[in-house]
């Protein structure tokens, strides 16, 4: 890609996302970094009531952001949980253990979340493909699919 010049800029629309199901969440992919040498990608994260997220983790190499723009997302971390809502920003850089949830049993939660670096939505791939048609993972297979992706649960060390 040449460092100046004409670039053309990209709109994404909703209905033209790449949607993707893991579990009980609809991950729409807009921004999968092909356009952005991977250095962020951008994805709607569609949190049914009452649903949770992964199982608790951190990111060795990658950092999030979720805007939350409709409802409540939960942040949970070893020292509690804070609950992000509508407008509310979460930044998540590398090392920090979390997981999240949709803490509402009636409304629906929709976040918008980047991940650098962009290729990290190719973990969110892997996983739809590996649960369709409602294959469940068993923890150890959800594991190695994340250590693909510098992603780790709490018990294993950030340093190798």
């Amino acid at each position: 890609m040449p460092q100046r010049g004409p670039v053309p800029v990209k709109l994404y629309k909703k209905e033209e996302a790449e949607i993707l199901h893991v579990g009980p969440m609809t991950i729409r992919v807009y921004e999968d970094g092909s356009l952005t040498e991977n250095r962020v990608s951008g994805v709607l994260l569609e949190v049914p009531a009452g649903k949770s997220g992964p199982p608790m983790h951190w990111h060795r190499f990658h950092d999030e952001l979720f805007l939350v723009t409709k409802g409540t997302l939960r942040f949970v971390t070893p020292d509690g949980h804070v609950d992000a809502k509508a407008g509310d920003l979460m930044t998540v850089p590398p090392r920090a253990i979390h997981t999240f949830k949709n803490p509402s049993e009636t409304e629906d939660c929709e976040c918008y979340m980047t991940a650098t670096p962009g290729h990290y939505v190719d973990y969110f791939r892997m996983l739809s493909k590996a649960t369709a048609e409602g294959t469940q993972l068993a923890p150890s297979d959800t594991q190695h699919l994340m250590s693909l992706f510098g992603t780790f649960p709490p018990d294993v060390e950030s340093e190798p």
